[in-house]
């Protein structure tokens, strides 16, 4: 793919046969050879990261706590060097099977084929579970050169219908990866993967042993942080200096109470990396011995505090959540979200108002911070998230009037409007450290309150269904909201397959997209997904799994009382109706001039389109936008009159056809750009040099009059100017 800018008006040629005349945009995306729309695509995969990548180079720990080595991550190396193409590592939760795959995976060197003596280093990625259901799914797992895979399915084992299916599906890709030099690593649940059958439990490491969270902490910081070290937090003992820079006149509680002896041994792997990098960062903004405390334990002291000494006061507990929520307003608008979260309307007395503490007083006990202008939590990272969970967990009655506030304070005209995404944020780390779904209620509010309330709905579902742990289950629940007859739940549904989960799970969001294109009514859902799914269709690495989709449905849904089968011509509908800012019907236009099976493609939906008759309008609006779209340049018209002379031939007196053809007083089809376009089929249907567009797949075709086009088209097709 190819991307040219070209001033409007020119006309461009390239490789690709791809024209423009009269351009309307500067920007003119050329399509030929290089999106291969035949090709069927893998699963998404993504580079590990490179705070992953020095985690297990540089700062690994190899030891028990008892000085033992942790026999997973060599034995797994182990098997790689023998030439196994396909490793799993299976047990619990919380022992490093992740970091163990990726550190046998960086440190494996395997020889570089044809070369004596060199050895390469594997680039290290992330497969994505992109799938329904895994037993039953066709999908290509990937296979680059040269790659060490890590496929993570610990979050769903155990619930394998067919795991010795599966198991084979995973296996079975060992001779396409030797043959591309690569590995994959399955990082599987403690149940699940048939261990005990012969063939499918060889090349299985069972992960037995931790490393201790204490130890992986202390490397961390010593290896990759080292800006804490010289903050000496680690040391026995650490004075606190006050504010004139006393060490002896320091916190005496911190002096004694040494960071060190706060990290404890049980930590999980994941969670211990992830404290040494806090950690760093606030060391990084100035923060204290106090705060570095704190953050290790997770703000329970802290937060318990807060809650002791605001026992008797919903007022300032309410005040607490409003700041989380509503961090970087100001403090009166605070105020007023802790108030609605009260329902509490009335007015204070003068006598109230003067006896009672100020607001920055009351703020500062929760532990925000205020300048008169802004609230906010800066000085404490991580506070804001340890504070839902404990309303979350110590006091759950108060979830279900939690979620109904949230909604109002992110509605359209609500405090919270412009704090969307920071909000999705904070409620999706609530339902991933919670383990819990309910948080994710507030999605179908926000997918109809604009682009966003849409952009949060997308960003909180996406976050969730990532999560190895909730991820499978989120990503269900999505499913079934895209099936349900509610107009809220399949708009969200719709809402969340664009973006960060369209890239990271197409397939599901495709899914997604086609059981809400499937509704009864051509509703508000419908057109959300009809939009995504031609932002989708926008994604030149995403085009080609599209267009192949799309392209099975229509061959898959042949019955019309299957919901499914309306889905498939919407869908074609939808990714063929062009748009300035998604140009998916430009790419696969300029696609068809160099690829004849692209062409059939683009008839066949034509003529699966044409044939619903609920269809009708909708059909009729393409015609229009695709000449409307010639005229400015947008798209190709000699790929456009190749199809549509195609389509003409086999689908002569369908209603949308025949008007589009024919012309039909009263409507937008008297406009300059179809009679141009209608012009333009005549001229190449009546050119004697080129031969006329032939039946496809032995169709029959019935009869119409054999010379030329313009005899079957009426007077009373004007143009606007005319008239």
């Amino acid at each position: 793919m190819t991307l040219s800018t070209v001033p409007p008006g020119n006309r461009v040629s390239g490789a690709s046969g791809m024209h423009a005349t009269n351009l309307a945009y500067s920007t003119l995306l050329q399509a030929g050879r290089d999106i291969n729309l035949q090709q069927q695509e893998p699963l998404s995969a993504e580079p590990a990261t490179r705070a992953e990548i020095d985690a297990v180079r540089h700062a690994w720990v190899a030891e028990d706590s008892e000085g033992k080595e942790i026999a997973t991550a060599p034995t797994v190396l182990a098997l790689l060097a023998r030439d196994e193409r396909v490793v799993v590592i299976a047990g619990p939760s919380g022992m490093g099977k992740t970091a163990a795959g990726l550190r046998a995976l960086s440190e494996l060197r395997p020889a570089l084929p044809g070369v004596v003596g060199q050895r390469l280093r594997l680039r290290l990625e992330h497969v994505l579970p992109d799938w329904d259901f895994v037993e039953k799914d066709k999908f290509i797992l990937p296979a680059g050169h040269a790659r060490g895979y890590l496929l993570d399915v610990s979050g769903e084992s155990a619930r394998w219908e067919k795991p010795d299916v599966t198991a084979r599906k995973f296996l079975g890709h060992a001779e396409i990866l030797r043959e591309k030099g690569s590995y994959l690593v399955v990082i599987a649940g403690e149940h699940g993967w048939p261990e005990n059958d012969p063939d499918l439990g060889r090349n299985v490491v069972r992960a037995v042993t931790a490393p201790p969270g204490d130890r992986i902490a202390r490397r961390h910081i010593e290896r990759l942080h080292p800006q804490v070290v010289r903050r000496g937090w680690l040391q026995e003992s650490v004075p606190e200096p006050d504010e004139r820079g006393d060490a002896e006149a320091g916190d005496d509680r911190s002096r004694k109470s040494p960071l060190a002896g706060l990290l404890r041994a049980d930590m999980q792997p994941g969670d211990a990396a992830t404290l040494a990098a806090e950690l760093s960062r606030i060391s990084d903004s100035g923060g204290t011995i106090t705060d570095a405390r704190d953050l290790v334990l997770r703000w329970r002291e802290r937060v318990s505090t807060v809650f002791k000494t605001t026992q008797d006061s919903a007022d300032d507990r309410a005040l607490l959540l409003a700041a989380v929520m509503l961090e970087g307003l100001s403090p009166a608008e605070v105020l007023n979200g802790a108030r609605l979260l009260l329902k509490d309307q009335k007015t204070r007395g003068i006598r109230d108002i003067l006896t009672g503490r100020d607001l920055a007083t009351r703020l500062d006990a929760v532990q925000a911070k205020s300048d008169g202008q802004r609230v906010t939590f800066s000085h404490l990272p991580g506070y804001p998230a340890a504070v839902l969970r404990h309303f979350w967990r110590q006091l759950s009655d108060v979830q279900p009037n939690l979620i109904s506030w949230v909604k109002q304070l992110t509605g359209p005209k609500g405090l919270g409007a412009g704090r969307i995404r920071e909000i999705a944020d904070l409620l999706g780390q609530l339902a991933v450290d919670e383990g819990d779904l309910r948080p994710l209620d507030v999605a179908q509010a926000w997918a109809n309150a604009g682009d966003a309330g849409q952009d949060g709905a997308s960003r909180l579902l996406a976050r969730v269904a990532r999560d190895p742990a909730l991820g499978q289950e989120a990503r269900t629940r999505l499913r079934s909201w895209a099936g349900q007859g509610s107009l809220a739940n399949a708009t969200v549904a719709a809402v969340v397959c664009q973006g960060t989960f369209s890239r990271e799970y197409p397939r599901q969001a495709l899914t997604c997209l086609r059981w809400v294109l499937g509704r009864f009514e051509h509703d508000n859902a419908v057109s959300v997904a009809e939009e995504v799914l031609r932002i989708m269709g926008s994604d030149v690495r995403l085009l080609p799994r599209v267009w192949d989709t799309v392209n099975g449905w229509l061959k898959e849904y042949e019955q019309p009382d299957d919901r499914n089968h309306l889905a498939a011509r919407r869908a074609f509908l939808a990714l063929l109706h062009p748009a300035a800012d998604h140009p998916a019907a430009t790419l696969l236009l300029a696609n068809a001039l160099d690829h004849a099976d692209t062409v059939d493609g683009l008839v066949r939906g034509w003529s699966a389109a044409l044939s619903v008759p609920v269809l009708e309008s909708q059909c009729e609006k393409v015609l229009t936008a695709w000449a409307k779209a010639v005229a400015d340049g947008t798209l190709d018209a000699d790929a456009v009159v190749e199809v549509l002379n195609h389509v003409i031939r086999e689908n002569w007196m369908t209603g949308p056809l025949s008007t589009f053809i024919a012309g039909r007083a009263g409507t937008e089809y008297t406009s300059q750009s179809v009679v141009d376009l209608r012009e333009r089929l005549i001229l190449r249907w009546n050119d004697t040099r080129q031969p006329h567009p032939k039946p496809r797949d032995n169709q029959t075709v019935e009869p119409h009059p054999p010379t030329r086009l313009e005899d079957d088209l009426t007077p009373s097709a004007e143009t606007e100017d005319e008239a």
